[in-house]
């Protein structure tokens, strides 16, 4: 019995180990496995185009975006070569379903249409001829009905005499309203104002801090070695290049000239001094590791400069 035991637990810790494992390999892969891209284009006085691809570990996850001048931008996703998301084609669904819909549309309006059409075609009840008011009253009553009348508009006089006095009444509430508002808009702007100029002060302090220097350095660094190590490995950039001005033409190529130490010859112009030509092509690749951002990530929470500046921003929010 305790044999059996011991041997079910074994299998159990066997498979928590693989689970383990597994978890930890993907996690590996996902760290320090580079997502590679390549980006390419072309433009001239017929074409413009500009081409993207990424792919991850062996093409198992792969992005293209394609731009042709004239033609729809084209977008996809396929994760071992199934098609996960593409623009063009929901742009195609959608415009089915809109097709649809309206077609459905119109056939319930043509039924609507057709349905009134029988109700109307049925004939209307005649009309009798209305009697006048005082045709068919005798004198006594019609003397009575005048001097209601008569006390009818005199009420109506007056019920328009009040409402005149009160819509008077109104408009003189409402100036005096916006008045009030005026006067609370304006100490309430003089309020933010002491506000933000209490927030410069503030501020202007904890950026002379040594702490707060200190913390912005370290977030300069980070952000100068995760762009070092984005940036494209490999870049050709090839311009054909032309200004009616041969000044400007040279002073396009003194400046070329002086980052040659950088491109080191990457960036090829070909140039026109006569003419005004704007050609080219270029190609870039490169690499990005998610292992970059974890990285930088933990340095900067873990830093207590970094801290601190963000405990004196949220003491100063509160």
């Amino acid at each position: 019995m305790v044999s059996v035991l011991l041997t079910v637990l074994k299998i159990i810790g066997i498979i928590i180990l693989v689970i383990l494992g597994l978890i930890l390999f993907i996690l590996l892969l996902v760290l320090f496995v580079p997502v590679r891209y390549k980006a390419k284009g072309e433009y001239n006085a017929d074409k413009a185009t500009v081409g993207l691809r990424a792919s991850w570990l062996l093409h198992i996850a792969a992005f293209h975006a394609d731009y042709d001048k004239g033609q729809a931008f084209h977008m996809s996703l396929k994760i071992f070569g199934i098609t996960i998301y593409d623009n063009l084609k929901s742009i195609i669904r959608k415009s089915k379903n809109k097709k649809s819909k309206s077609t459905k549309t119109n056939s319930k309006k043509a039924g609507e249409i057709q349905a009134a059409s029988t109700t109307n075609t049925i004939d209307a009840p005649e009309t009798l001829p209305v009697v006048g008011k005082y045709d068919n009253q005798e004198p006594e009553k019609q003397e009575l009905t005048a001097n209601v009348d008569k006390t009818d508009t005199i009420s109506e006089e007056k019920e328009r005499k009040l409402n005149i006095f009160q819509k008077i009444k109104e408009i003189f509430i409402k100036i005096a309203n916006i008045f009030k508002n005026i006067k609370f808009t304006f100490q309430k702007m003089c309020d933010t104002i002491v506000k933000i100029k209490s927030n410069i002060k503030y501020y202007l302090e904890i950026l002379q801090l040594d702490t707060t220097k200190q913390a912005i350095a370290l977030c300069k660094k980070q952000l100068a070695w995760i762009a070092k190590k984005i940036l494209p490995k490999k870049f050709k950039v090839n311009l054909h290049l032309g200004f009616e001005d041969p000044s400007v033409m040279g002073e396009v190529l003194a400046v070329w000239g002086m980052f040659y130490p950088l491109h080191q010859g990457s960036i090829d112009i070909q140039p026109e001094f006569d003419k005004s030509v704007i050609e080219g092509d270029f190609l870039l690749k490169g690499k990005i590791n998610v292992y970059i951002f974890v990285r930088t990530g933990c340095i900067l929470f873990f830093d207590k400069n970094i801290k601190a500046l963000i405990k004196q921003l949220k003491c100063n929010e509160i």
